[in-house]
């Protein structure tokens, strides 16, 4: 059962969700805020998704076991698999690509853009969210980038990193926005409204859509409509977990803006071998395990 002063879990591929964490906090600054950025295994889009299932499984275990009361799903290229995997969370799940395509569909365009991963292009799943969510007529037209996220997620605050991602986005938003002229674009992976300001410096006029605002709108009316929001007076904190580099991710949390941070802690990686899940289970499980076997020898 949730209680008010349950956290909120916030997941992602990398340091994408952090654009998710930084509305949530704006929006709701008395909650307490677990993240997991799952580092090791960055650009999600480019696995398997068998292995982007069982990754995703091993975050929302990592979750679970600290008992969040909503759990928002910020990479895109995870929520297109959502449905292998959200069984048997005892809490609500926010998507991504949900919320994006809710923001889209809402919007009077004639002519709506996307850009995301490769894999999340490939499943088509906005385009067909957005059809099925717009009471209009729309034309939806998405775009799989295969390395932006990547090199957004090690080029914030380095001018060279930075002009290598901005020369990525005009190879992938060129066409879609001098030629196809769409009338917005969704930003459907978390990754790139870090780097909004970018976007819009490079296509001045271009509407955005960060699905970012959505979910930390829709994760608001939840938790005011169940009763869960947290009664402090105060502010809340926020802890963050990676595989990856722990030095590196406290600087991109000081870098976007992030606020209360008690701190940045490694936790050991889902192993992955030749692009396939090795083993889903916890580490605290694969230590019982041994510590089974050995106590069987000593027997």
């Amino acid at each position: 059962m949730s209680h008010t002063a349950a956290p909120i879990g916030v997941l992602d591929s990398g340091i994408g969700g952090f654009s998710v964490v930084r509305q949530v906090q704006r929006l709701l600054p008395g909650e307490d805020l677990l993240y997991f950025g799952d580092g090791a295994h960055i650009p999600y889009g480019n696995h398997r998704a068998e292995t982007i299932a069982a990754l995703a499984g091993y975050m929302f275990r990592f979750m679970e076991a600290r008992e969040v009361k909503a759990l928002l799903v910020a990479c895109n290229t995870i929520s297109c698999v959502l449905d292998r995997r959200e069984e048997g969370l005892s809490c609500p799940v926010f998507s991504a690509v949900q919320a994006g395509a809710a923001a889209a569909a809402r919007l009077e365009a004639e002519k709506i853009g996307v850009i995301s991963t490769v894999f999340t292009h490939e499943s088509q799943i906005y385009p067909r969210k957005i059809l099925a969510l717009s009471p209009r007529k729309v034309v939806v037209l998405s775009c799989g980038c295969p390395d932006l996220a990547r090199l957004v997620e090690h080029s914030l605050g380095d001018p060279a990193g930075m002009a290598r991602v901005e020369e990525n986005l005009r190879l992938e938003l060129d066409h879609m926005v001098l030629e196809d002229r769409v009338d917005c674009c969704v930003l459907g992976c978390t990754h790139y409204p870090l780097v909004s300001d970018s976007i819009r410096r490079l296509y001045p006029g271009l509407p955005l859509i960060d699905p970012a605002e959505e979910m930390a709108r829709s994760l608001k009316n939840y938790l005011d409509r169940e009763g869960l929001s947290n009664p402090r007076r105060g502010s809340g904190t926020l802890t963050v977990y990676t595989t990856g580099d722990v030095a590196e991710y406290a600087l991109r949390a000081r870098q976007v803006g992030l606020e209360r941070v008690a701190g940045v802690e490694f936790y050991p990686p889902m192993e992955v071998s030749k692009g396939r899940p090795v083993d889903a289970r916890f580490p605290e499980d694969r230590r019982t395990e041994h510590e089974s076997a050995a106590q069987q020898k000593r027997d």
